[in-house]
């Protein structure tokens, strides 16, 4: 029954093929050391801030008489809401811990060498991507820190172009109107370019194949006959385990 109704999907959809060539079959070098945790461990990071943001988002209210008092509310009387917004919160921080590390790793191991260069393009897409979900989501609590944090950021733009400024503020000073800007901003359009980017990393690492710390690359040596890596392994089990 199992086989009969992955065979109606793939009829419609290719899920084994994007199963067995991006875990199954990705063949990936043997010699991954401790460092080449840290990519995999930003999208679980990327998927814990996605899902405790949409129970937030449940309680909160993005309005400048209400913001405060409804991040007291999930505080003290949503259940288990003090843990969410905990996760929350420390996870943006861990999120910019481990692509950093991320990020380090590819400086040591030459990872912005050809074939790579328009991976770490992307890879710094999503790192500038990263920085301005990070700015638009410090004002939602709406505290002093929020307030003045939002406004030294801004004045900064301001410095340059006064109209940029204005437009991103959407009032001339920090007000009600930037509070819901930043929250469709932080909830909405840059969760939608943090996720295309995400997708396109994958896709880009995966078209030319992981680096490694011997730099060895593993797809100009194949099997004749199979045409698998012979220094690689599969992805799935060996190192999702």
């Amino acid at each position: 029954m199992v086989s009969q109704v992955m065979g109606w999907i793939d009829e419609r959809f290719p899920l084994t093929k994007v199963w067995r060539e991006h875990l199954a079959e990705y063949y990936a070098p043997k010699n991954f050391n401790f460092w080449y945790y840290f990519g995999s461990l930003a999208l679980l990071v990327l998927v814990m801030q996605i899902i405790t943001g949409i129970f937030l988002t449940m309680n909160y209210k993005p309005d400048a008489r209400f913001a405060f008092a409804s991040v007291e509310y999930i505080m003290r009387d949503v259940d288990f809401g003090w843990l969410i917004r905990y996760m929350h919160s420390t996870g943006a921080s861990m999120f910019f811990v481990v692509v950093y590390l991320h990020m380090m790793r590819g400086i040591l191991y030459g990872s912005y060498r050809k074939p790579r260069e328009l991976l770490w393009i992307l890879g710094m897409a999503i790192y500038l991507c990263l920085m301005g979900e990070a700015f638009f989501g410090y004002l939602l609590p709406w505290g002093q820190m929020s307030y003045w944090g939002a406004q030294v950021i801004v004045s900064l733009v301001d410095a340059i172009s006064p109209e940029v400024a204005l437009w991103i503020r959407g009032d001339y000073v920090i007000s009600d109107a930037t509070l819901n800007r930043f929250f469709a901003f932080h909830v909405i359009a840059l969760p939608l370019i943090l996720l295309v980017l995400v997708f396109l990393h994958i896709i880009a690492l995966h078209q030319v194949g992981s680096n490694n710390p011997d730099g060895i690359e593993i797809k100009d040596h194949k099997d004749p006959v199979s045409h698998i890596p012979l220094d690689g392994i599969p992805f799935h089990p060996y190192y999702t385990v």
